[in-house]
């Protein structure tokens, strides 16, 4: 009888918190840049509003679509509709009813979170291209009705002016205030996801999202689950809708249009579908495409486009895993340099296939 005498390698249990320590390292030193922002522009004014402000609304609004495909299996078309029911409602509460700020973000965000609640109970029930086409329908439904009634939403005119003013203790007319404090729910949104996500009902989530039959098999019911999920996003989209009234003053139909659900598609997926922190790096860029692009080129939509298949094809994790999918790929290479070391005696090599399906779970692993 024989004993294997071979052992994992030293670090082999290391790299999981060795790559934790580093997207740590990569997050803080993100926040501090996002934190001195205003101070290291040279036209703040510009700066601040256009690009900053606003590519923090995007990424909260692209970061509800990426929990509900990264932890639930499912692919919305509806999360801007749901940010554009909250900045209407903000919009009316302001405007129309002359209520005070608070008041109004209460109604916005109720008001969104009910919408996306009532997007969950007609499309729970479907999933993968079923899911998508419902939820694209209900935003188009929502934005045909937006651009025609006139006495919630003014029609095509929209509800202006919506003005921030002062909150009391803080003046939220001051540029600088209004960005620290969009970045402060930025970064609560974010930590809200990943805890929900290390709950015991975001492991079930992941379940059903992996083998739906098996959770329901083990009495887990489903559809409620997704239900939840889909609301809870919903009230993430909720808090960018109503940050994003408040950045444009005004609400729109615009906002709720189909070029405005395909911008969070496009964010989302340009920062990583499979990151939750991309999606502000996927913000950031399409915001800086859309502010830039026309010094280029006049057609700007053909620009986004193909930039868009361009991530898809070299790089399908997004901005957010690029670094990783270097990394990946250097380390097969190497693997591969026939100068390597020689596999232990007796040591099987592992099949191509494993070693793709360990690349890429390292990958998805490296990006939040």
């Amino acid at each position: 009888m024989t004993t294997d005498t071979r052992t994992a390698p030293a670090d082999a249990a290391t790299p999981p918190i060795r790559r934790r320590s580093r997207m740590w390292i990569v997050w803080t030193v993100i926040l501090i840049l996002a934190i001195i922002f205003p101070f290291i522009v040279d036209r703040p004014r510009f700066w601040v509003s256009n690009i900053g402000v606003k590519s923090l609304w995007l990424g909260i609004i692209a970061m509800s679509l990426v929990f509900l495909n990264k932890y639930v299996g499912l692919l919305s078309l509806a999360q801007m509709t749901v940010a554009g029911i909250a900045a209407y409602g903000v919009g009316f509460a302001a405007v129309t009813l002359g209520w005070p700020n608070v008041a109004a973000i209460g109604l916005g965000v109720l008001a969104g979170t009910l919408g996306a609640l009532i997007t969950a109970l007609v499309a729970a029930r479907t999933k993968a291209i079923y899911f998508l086409m419902i939820t694209l329908a209900l935003g188009q439904v929502f934005s045909s009705w937006a651009s025609q009634s006139i006495e919630v939403t003014n029609a095509r005119r929209g509800l202006a002016p919506i003005t921030r003013g002062d909150g009391g203790i803080l003046d939220f007319r001051d540029l600088n205030v209004f960005y620290y404090t969009v970045l402060l729910a930025a970064v609560a949104c974010y930590l809200l996801c990943r805890y929900i996500a290390s709950t015991p009902f975001g492991y079930a989530l992941q379940g059903i999202r992996d083998s739906p039959e098996r959770m329901s098999a083990l009495g887990y019911p489903i559809v409620r689950y997704r239900v939840l999920a889909i609301t809870f996003a919903g009230f993430i989209a909720s808090i960018g809708g109503v940050i994003l009234a408040f950045d444009r003053s005004q609400v729109d139909p615009d906002v709720v249009s189909l070029g405005a659900t395909l911008d969070i598609l496009v964010v989302a997926v340009i920062g990583g579908i499979g990151s939750l922190g991309g999606v502000f790096a996927g913000g950031l860029f399409l915001t800086l495409l859309d502010n830039f692009a026309g010094d280029v080129t006049d057609r700007y939509l053909t620009l986004t486009g193909l930039i868009f298949i361009l991530v898809l094809y070299f790089a399908p994790a997004g901005l957010a895993g690029i670094a990783a999918q270097i990394k990946t790929r250097f380390t097969r290479k190497r693997s591969t340099d026939p100068a390597g070391d020689a596999p232990a005696a007796g040591a099987s090599a592992p099949s191509r296939g494993h070693a793709i399906e360990k690349g890429n779970s390292n990958e998805a692993d490296q990006q939040d």
